[in-house]
């Protein structure tokens, strides 16, 4: 018997706050990323594992990578939001300002992180 994906999906930011949402969101956005950065086979495996775990942990990948899926979260993120990529469900305007309202807060959440793995090491 195959156990249902998780009903929502954390990314623990490498400062150890995190970004909390429905499964819905982060399969949109995983698509999206491994749409986008499909030659990243890293990255793609990154998504696609966190979105079976449910959990997306930024804080105990290794810095190459993370800083890899950090800038293809943001970067999905802020096109969306831009309307360059259509994102969830773009024919329904509340679904889809729900939508765009979490990947705002992502992209918050990882834009305080950019020192973050820098300094410390």
């Amino acid at each position: 018997m195959t156990k249902g994906l998780p009903m929502s999906v954390i990314i623990v930011f490498p400062d150890g706050t995190d970004w909390f949402k429905a499964n819905w969101v982060f399969r949109q956005l995983a698509q999206d990323v491994s749409d986008r950065y499909s030659s990243d086979a890293e990255v793609c495996k990154a998504v696609e594992v966190a979105e079976a775990l449910g959990a997306l942990d930024l804080k105990e990948m290794n810095d190459g990578l993370r800083r890899r899926v950090m800038e293809a979260l943001t970067t999905v993120a802020r096109d969306t939001i831009k309307g360059i990529i259509a994102g969830w469900r773009p024919h329904d305007a509340k679904e889809h300002a729900l939508y765009c309202e979490a990947v705002s807060e992502l992209a918050k959440g990882l834009k305080g992180q950019d020192n973050i793995g820098a300094s410390s090491g």
